[in-house]
């Protein structure tokens, strides 16, 4: 009798090539998950009919990994995967080259020719991260047919220096589907970046980080995202006062992180979130640090912000910086009685060094935002480096006999109902200047319901005595609320 073996599977033929019988939408997809196109191109070892696949995948992604002498190979490497690729469209080109210690010098020649073989096989998305010696100056000049580009709807380009590394754009521009726009680390001329854009028309986010680029001009009903940001302070910048002039009407949100001498001229009546970050000269014994510049300098300043705040009196969600409510609190309408300018506001968040100057310039905020429901503010002890802290921040048992003729004046406005119902500060070490301000908070607002406490357990003292100290004299505070609860984290 015959045996048979009842779990055998059938035997499947010799040698054969599941691969080969995937379809090519399919084997793109595998391959759309693989980070870097020199893997890819190694994956075609995996099957007959995927040896020539890679040369039409639609995502090709080059990430150079620092090597002592590797550089010309990945330059070779990229240039020829382009060469050899099919004439099927490239849906996304994204290049990251970033060598410090190469001088670069056959740089823009390679970035300029594969630019030409994406915009030959109409990229839709296209990145070049290229970043090199910062002592070497390049010129980056890209084909006009890209400039033409009816596919091009991404565009980032890093280029790692903004005083050296320079993008030169041809006259005539126009990128009809151009989407998004992210320039970093560049030089560009004022009238280039200005043609670049009149030249965009359907544009729905800008971002511009580390460029210098002379007065920024854009006019656009379609966009919709705008940022700006400096990662540090800038002498040259500031010396050079640039301005951006923004008109766009159906702008929802606005980003920037600037040093106080770039004036913006704002036209965006649609915005519904604002994060403003000011950053100055921290450092001492320079001619721009801001705690030594002249008086009439920072009341320029203060002028400058009190004016970017009036044209975001359509935002919804706002957030400001330490420095930027600093500068506001020197300004003379901090005590004017003023029509509410952020009618829509819901939401801000803060952070500040909560001085009493500071203090006074967000109940202004809040006096000017009749509709706000929530406010957090992170508590910034960089402070304490150039304030004296007898009196802005000492401990809670200092006698309040001490403190009271500092902090009362200009902390209180007569018939000044806040609509606050959620206040919550963060980084609490249980300071006079704490107390004070949520003291101010309890008693005008009305329908307040919930104050969150979140505790610096790395601060000064013993925490739990501190913690308990603190809610004492903070139940002890008269409130306009009959409902409000507190909470310690």
């Amino acid at each position: 009798m015959e045996e048979t073996t009842i779990d055998s599977p059938p035997e499947s033929p010799k040698h054969e090539d599941r691969f080969s019988l995937l379809p090519n939408a399919l084997i793109h997809h595998i391959l759309s998950f693989v980070a870097d196109m020199k893997i890819t191109v190694q994956m075609s070892i995996l099957s007959n009919r995927w040896r020539h696949v890679w040369k039409s995948v639609p995502a090709l992604t080059f990430a150079f990994e620092y090597e002592p002498g590797k550089a010309n190979n990945f330059r070779e490497f990229v240039t020829r995967t382009l060469m050899l690729r099919d004439d099927t469209d490239i849906h996304s080109l994204t290049v990251l080259w970033i060598d410090y210690l190469d001088m670069g010098s056959e740089v823009a020649g390679k970035v300029s020719t594969w630019v030409l073989s994406a915009a030959r096989r109409k990229v839709k998305e296209l990145v070049l991260c290229v970043g090199f010696n910062r002592s070497q100056s390049l010129s980056y000049e890209f084909p006009q047919c890209f400039f033409r580009s009816e596919s091009l709807t991404e565009l980032h380009l890093f280029m790692g220096n903004m005083y050296r590394s320079k993008l030169v754009l041809p006259e005539s521009i126009y990128l009809p589907k151009l989407e998004s726009v992210k320039f970093e680390d560049l030089l560009m001329s004022e009238v280039s970046m200005n043609q670049f854009f009149t030249g965009c028309p359907a544009l729905k986010s800008v971002t511009i980080s580390n460029c210098l680029m002379g007065e920024l001009q854009i006019i656009s009903n379609t966009l919709k995202h705008f940022k700006i940001a400096y990662s540090s302070f800038d002498p040259t910048i500031n010396e050079l006062g640039t301005s951006v002039l923004l008109f766009a009407p159906n702008l929802e949100s606005f980003d920037t992180k600037h040093q106080p001498s770039l004036l913006f001229g704002l036209s965006v009546n649609s915005l519904v979130k604002a994060d403003v970050e000011v950053i100055v000269q921290e450092k001492r014994n320079f001619p721009d640090t801001y705690s030594e510049i002249a008086g009439e300098t920072k009341d320029v300043y203060a002028t400058a912000m009190m004016l970017m705040l009036e044209k975001l009196h359509t935002v919804k969600e706002l957030t400001l910086s330490p420095r930027f409510i600093q500068i506001i609190s020197r300004s003379p309408d901090l005590w004017k009685t003023t029509r509410p300018q952020l009618a829509n506001l819901h939401c801000m968040e803060l952070c500040t060094f909560l001085s009493k100057s500071c203090a006074q310039a967000i109940l202004y905020l809040l006096r000017i935002s009749p509709n706000i429901d929530s406010l957090s503010v992170r508590i910034d002890k960089d402070c304490f480096a150039e304030q004296p802290t007898d009196l802005y921040s000492d401990e809670i048992n200092f006698a309040s006999e001490t403190i009271e003729d500092y902090w009362k004046p200009g902390l209180t406005w007569p018939c000044m109902p806040l609509h606050l119902k959620v206040v919550e500060l963060v980084d609490v070490i249980g300071s006079v200047n704490e107390l004070r301000f949520i003291e101010v908070l309890l008693k005008y607002a009305a329908k307040l319901e919930k104050v969150v406490l979140f505790w610096n357990w790395d601060g000064p003292g013993n925490h739990m005595e501190r913690v308990m100290k603190f809610n004492e004299k903070l139940h002890s505070l008269p409130r306009a609320s009959s409902r409000v609860s507190t909470l310690f984290y």
